[in-house]
């Protein structure tokens, strides 16, 4: 009895798996197979992402108080850039083998995105109907050809990115850099033109303290401060994609990128509509 409690401890201490099993003198311990999973890598501890939200909060705190957006863009842009040297890595799920973890997250938070976006055109539309004479003198000010012009940059921003999903995915990594640098020049064409559209309304007293403004703003505002994580997100799939990072075997990294875009897109086409398009009467 002794002999086989201390063998059970030795079996223990050495990470050996044990099972029960019914023999002739009583229960015996069974030694099983060692089946330690995949050892997972992941990237070393880091400072860059803490960076990255302090930036992003500076940045942010800029609306309020200008002097702070300066620093807090460059504290954004060098934690980015820090964080464009860390390793993809895939984790594989062990609950759901047939779906990818990384594409399950990416659709999770897509599906918050909605949900806020949402409540964001269905304030702006509520204060469109139950507000109208406010929203009249301020919807003239609005510049439906450049906006459209926007749109449509977007539009073709999302084809480029298509385009460029299909290049890598066939090993062609020169025509994947082209159309993503397209991709990318057409993001901050259209930030670009909405910085230009609010330097009008605000020089046509539309401001944040008047109902149309502070809805206008709070929704083209928020859209745009996630075409411009997208820009630097492409920026960074650049850098990657310049040391050889993607190819035919490993475009993952692409495709998240691509359904992130794609959403973006999609939003600015439904905000576009109510704002431009959607008449008060």
């Amino acid at each position: 009895m002794v002999s086989n409690v201390t063998d059970l401890l030795e079996r223990e201490a050495s990470g050996d798996e044990l099972a029960f099993a019914h023999g002739e003198g009583g229960v015996e311990y069974v030694a099983q197979p060692d089946d330690t999973p995949e050892e997972i890598h992941l990237p070393g501890p880091s400072f860059s992402p803490i960076i990255v939200a302090i930036g992003s909060l500076l940045a942010l705190l800029g609306i309020l108080q200008p002097l702070l957006a300066v620093p807090g863009v460059l504290i954004t842009f060098f934690g980015v850039m820090r964080m464009a040297h860390f390793p993809e890595v895939d984790l594989h799920s062990t609950w759901l083998h047939q779906i990818n973890s990384r594409k399950l997250a990416m659709w999770i938070f897509l599906g918050t995105e909605i949900m806020f976006f949402s409540a964001l055109a269905g304030a702006f539309m509520g204060f469109k109907i139950e507000a109208t004479d406010a929203f009249v003198h301020a919807e003239e000010e609005l510049n439906l050809a450049l906006a459209t012009v926007g749109t449509s940059l977007l539009i073709i921003s999302s084809f480029a990115v298509v385009m460029g999903l299909e290049a890598i995915q066939s090993n062609d990594r020169r025509v994947f850099r082209n159309w993503m640098g397209i991709a990318l020049l057409l993001g901050a064409s259209f930030v670009a033109i909405q910085a230009f559209e609010w330097y009008e309304l605000y020089h046509h007293d539309i401001t944040s303290e008047t109902l149309f403004g502070s809805s206008f703003y709070l929704a083209t505002g928020f859209h745009g401060l996630h075409v411009i994580g997208g820009v630097l997100w492409l920026g960074i799939v650049l850098l990657r994609a310049r040391r050889g990072t993607y190819g035919a075997d490993n475009y993952m990294g692409v495709e998240l990128f691509g359904l992130y875009w794609h959403f973006v897109d999609v939003v600015w086409i439904v905000l576009f509509t109510l704002i431009y398009l959607i008449p008060i009467r």
